[in-house]
């Protein structure tokens, strides 16, 4: 009845919040695109590091906490507090770690520390995000999304438009405006309203930490070579090729990310809470109901944004005068499809999550990273983004191959 009354009441409010900032860069990347092939590269490659540093830096601790948190009658105040006790301990190591990659990357070190500003308030946002879909509320967790995904983006978006140029430097500061709003707003929900932490729960519990530090590692190896299917082929186009074909590569690639973000939203951010509760709760009738609910609207999704999304494609290549490229859409449609695979995989995923069968997850990912990086090294010499395209359909395919397989077993 909660989620029906929530589909009811808040299903538009969220599409709104999700839409204005899926069409917000949608346009910033567009625009982008159209100036400057080889900016939007660069700057591709910049806002890829942030993002896997991002991944990286929280160590995936999130997967523990908040299982810990959905067990019946946890101590939610202090898991908080000592949930991101050890994210400020690792946000110090981070320094030297920033300052190796933007040598190593030549990356301008004029915006290094705006980059670090955005790494800690992004990895920050990130968790508190996933703290509201815990607490089940959705409609904050997507405020916290448009603040940081969606406005900053339009603004940045009618500044490229009037000047038809932007820095990588002011795209940074903007961002890091818009995750800082974007902060405020979640904290002040966490922190201050219903799960404010009382002076008596600020304890240190080590021995937590450390539990969790343990149970974490194989969903960080999981999530870093999830994240080298994802990105990996950035790198290595830029490699072998130039970023003028890395910004390419990029436009399709987010384009084909459209599909994820909707079904994010309206499928697997809503529904996997139930789902693992139905697991712990060891209550088959509710398992079996949003098991079969997650599946159905996966396909039912998937299969209106590669329809939706294969149509305004050349539409959008036409308007912005890259019809050039209509060449190689078929790039776009494998990119899809592998994230159809993708999202459908979460559902067994969440399977094996609900289960502690936390290696599993590894297994499967790391098997799909290393097929991946194997196809990138043989495939985009001979045929480019293409070939980055076949790389990452086949990984993701693998993938949920492999966890449907495990999930079986279960």
């Amino acid at each position: 009845m909660e989620l029906k009354k929530y589909l009811q009441k808040d299903k538009l409010l969220l599409l709104s919040l999700r839409g204005i900032s899926v069409v917000a860069k949608f346009l910033f990347t567009t625009l982008f695109f159209r100036f400057s092939e080889a900016d939007f590269g660069e700057y591709s490659l910049v806002a890829v590091t942030i993002l896997l540093l991002v991944y990286g830096l929280g160590m995936d601790f999130y997967s523990f906490a908040n299982r810990e948190l959905m067990m019946p009658n946890s101590d939610k105040q202090k898991i908080i507090f000592n949930q991101f006790l050890f994210y400020g301990f690792l946000y110090l190591l981070l320094f030297p770690v920033v300052y190796v990659i933007f040598h190593t990357l030549n990356f301008n070190p004029k915006y290094q520390l705006i980059f670090y500003l955005v790494l800690i308030t992004e990895h920050l946002n990130y968790e508190f995000y996933r703290l509201l879909f815990v607490f089940k509320k959705p409609i904050a967790a997507n405020i916290n999304l448009f603040l940081r995904n969606g406005l900053w983006v339009l603004f940045a978006t009618v500044l490229l438009f009037i000047n038809q140029n932007i820095s990588i430097e002011q795209v940074l500061k903007y961002w890091f405006m818009g995750d800082l709003g974007a902060l405020l707003f979640s904290a002040s929900i966490i922190f201050f309203k219903k799960h404010k932490i009382a002076k008596s729960e600020l304890t240190i519990d080590t021995q937590w930490i450390k539990k969790g530090f343990l149970i974490s590692i194989p969903y960080i190896l999981g999530t870093i070579s999830y994240k080298t299917i994802q990105f990996a082929d950035r790198y290595m186009i830029d490699a072998f090729m130039d970023k003028k074909a890395v910004g390419i590569y990029s436009f399709f690639a987010n384009m084909a990310n459209v599909m994820n973000i909707v079904l994010f939203t309206l499928v697997i951010s809503v529904l996997y809470p139930y789902l693992v509760e139905g697991v712990m709760e060891n209550n088959r009738q509710k398992f079996d109901k949003y098991f079969k609910k997650f599946k159905k609207e996966i396909y039912l999704y998937s299969i209106a944004m590669i329809f939706i999304l294969s149509l305004l494609l050349p539409i959008v290549l036409i308007t912005i005068h890259k019809q050039e490229y209509l060449k190689d859409f078929y790039v776009f449609f494998l990119l899809a499809l592998g994230n159809f695979f993708l999202n459908l995989s979460f559902l067994y995923h969440y399977i094996i999550y609900a289960y502690k069968k936390d290696w599993w997850i590894f297994y499967a990912t790391i098997f799909g990273a290393i097929i991946n990086i194997l196809l990138n090294y043989l495939l985009i010499p001979s045929y480019g983004i293409g070939g980055a395209s076949v790389a990452t359909f086949v990984s993701f395919m693998l993938i949920l191959l492999v966890k449907w397989r495990y999930a079986k077993k279960i």
